[in-house]
């Protein structure tokens, strides 16, 4: 039998960059596979974090929208993630809007929901970027999981062949 052949099987990198899988060993290839796997990790938890930051602020621009219904009603106001004292809304015409870096500013209620869609598109914008570098990053992981199984297989083709003849 004729041993495998490998054509050229070229792996997509970040900007655009490419790698000749059919040039690598198993460990190299095995290098690459667990360094895919962690990025893949850091991706996924990236995106998770992106996901609840727009949903906190989705939820803020929802609480928005209902802070002109409750004025002069008592509600409670957080002062940490888990302590909240009593308050009372006095003008729902202003709201303070946290801007980073733990500096608010004051701003009117429409536009506050305005920054919030920016902020909002901002990250989910983000987030399907990082989506898509996800999807590139498991189907280049497929490739060389694939290109693995080939070289596995090669390797058990060549060790059952039998020895050359002695001359």
């Amino acid at each position: 039998r004729e041993p495998l052949r490998f054509n050229q099987v070229l792996l997509k990198m970040a900007e655009g960059r490419e790698i000749d899988l059919s040039t690598m060993g198993i460990e190299q290839l095995t290098n690459i596979k667990t360094q895919h796997e962690q990025e893949l990790q850091e991706i996924s938890t990236n995106w998770r974090t992106l996901k609840e930051a727009e949903s906190r602020y989705v939820s803020t621009k929802s609480g928005l929208s209902t802070i002109a219904i409750n004025d002069g009603k008592e509600i409670l106001v957080p002062l940490t993630a888990s302590l909240y004292v009593p308050g009372e809304i006095i003008d729902t015409e202003k709201v303070l809007v946290d801007i980073g870096t733990g500096y608010f500013v004051e701003k009117n209620v429409n536009d506050a929901q305005e920054l919030l869609d920016r902020k909002i598109g901002i990250i989910t914008g983000n987030a399907d970027n990082l989506q898509a570098v996800a999807r590139q990053k498991q189907k280049n992981l497929e490739v060389i999981v694939d290109m693995m199984r080939s070289r596995l297989a090669q390797k058990e083709q060549m060790q059952s062949l039998p020895p050359p003849p002695a001359p």
